[in-house]
């Protein structure tokens, strides 16, 4: 969905910002979408869990996180952009999809097919299929059909894990630069039809993820619905409770108590963390989002923190590139300047958990020789949300059933 950073040598700097320009256009749109729009159980299967790979979409010159995984029957490979903020997977059928013996339509007259995201009214026979309308908040959207379909996955030592009735669309059209470098998109939000609950469901009521750095071009790791094998110390995990409240459905809340740099406390006031909802908006709160890139922050906290970063980097050289408000070029600093890579920022979750991003991943190269701060402006009222560079580098768990996120830093590496 969004341009990145790619190679210096065959991506002049005029075309990586452009490219970053075009990241914070797209990121703005779906923050604003966000704050707009604001589990039947099943018996669980003998398997513990099941994973699939999990990679940046650095290579195909995106700023997404994408998912291999094996749909329908014969099976098919698709490469799926991991969204946290949807509640609907579809795979492309632009040029019709392979025939699979294990699709079944929903029917646009069953009360299944009126209870699914963006389902549309049209209806010329009780059993024609259910048609959907999928729009995105940066302008693209997804036309097709809604049925169950059967998805595998073969885990790294050969074992081969099926999960029947998921909901999967099938795309007959598309448009938006969204889509070109994916075969659509996995629903990992906290809705009833997305993928991640009906996996969890079955697997064990949780899911994880570990971002690599977002400009790795080979590097990989897995998404892991059920217990994960590779945490093999849960005392180094933090914990933090998530907010499930359907006004803000697909999305997964945050408790936020205050930002910090370098340790201290920024005078940020606090009702801007507070969710708090009237007349179908929302005013304050947080989220985490895996299909988003950049961190927002709403005015009254973006301008605060901008202020500190501004007195941090108060002998440098500075400049202002929109969208970003701070920027510098490394090739002018000095020896001492060099040294000084920025402060390190805080997010204090409620519970007493604290997480500390890489610098990298806010402080960010942008360009050859330049760096910006990489986190944004959002409008007020409105909801501040952790992208996906942000959580780049550290492991994140999502237990559905306790209603709480763990994370922990994490090189990411199988």
């Amino acid at each position: 969905e969004l341009k990145f950073l790619q190679d210096a040598e065959d991506d002049p700097a005029g075309d990586a910002f452009r490219r970053f320009v075009e990241i914070a256009r797209r990121d703005q749109l779906r923050q604003k979408h966000i704050a707009r729009t604001l589990l039947s159980p099943r018996r669980r299967a003998s398997e513990v869990s099941f994973e699939a790979p999990i990679s940046s979409g650095a290579y195909a010159g995106v700023g997404q996180y994408f998912v291999k995984l094996n749909v329908g029957s014969p099976a098919k490979e698709h490469l799926l952009v991991a969204d946290t903020g949807s509640d609907a997977t579809w795979i492309k059928c632009q040029t019709g999809c392979a025939p699979s013996s294990s699709f079944v339509p929903y029917r646009c007259s069953s009360d299944s097919c009126k209870s699914l995201p963006f389902s549309l009214t049209t209806c010329p026979s009780p059993a024609s299929p259910c048609l959907y309308d999928y729009q995105y908040a940066d302008g693209s959207f997804t036309k097709g059909t809604y049925g169950n379909e059967t998805v595998t996955f073969t885990s790294p030592d050969g074992t081969v894990s099926t999960i029947r009735d998921v909901l999967v669309g099938r795309s007959s059209e598309f448009e938006g630069t969204s889509f070109n470098k994916a075969d659509g998109v996995l629903a990992l939000g906290f809705s009833a039809m997305s993928f991640a609950i009906a996996a969890a469901q079955i697997y064990g009521a949780k899911f994880s993820y570990c971002l690599v750095d977002h400009l790795s071009m080979k590097d990989s790791n897995y998404l892991v619905v059920g217990d994960n094998p590779r945490v093999s110390n849960r005392s180094n995990l933090q914990f933090t409770p998530l907010v499930f409240d359907p006004r803000i459905q697909p999305f997964y809340g945050l408790q936020v108590d205050g930002i910090s740099l370098d340790g201290k406390i920024l005078p940020i006031y606090p009702s801007v963390w507070k969710f708090v909802f009237s007349n179908y908006s929302i005013t304050g709160g947080a989220i985490i989002d895996s299909g988003m890139t950049l961190t927002s922050l709403v005015r009254p906290a973006y301008d605060v923190v901008l202020a500190n970063f501004q007195s941090y980097f108060q002998d440098f050289p500075t400049f202002t590139q929109p969208p970003f408000d701070l920027c510098f070029n490394e090739s002018q600093l000095s020896e001492e300047q060099r040294k000084k890579a920025g402060p390190q920022l805080g997010w204090h979750f409620a519970g007493g958990a604290k997480f500390m991003p890489h610098m990298d991943s806010y402080v960010s190269p942008v360009a050859p020789d330049q760096k910006c701060l990489t986190i944004v402006r959002a409008a007020w009222p409105g909801i501040s949300v952790i992208g996906n560079i942000h959580q780049q580098k550290y492991l994140w768990e999502f237990n559905l059933e306790n209603a709480n996120l763990g994370f922990a830093p994490s090189l990411c590496s199988d």
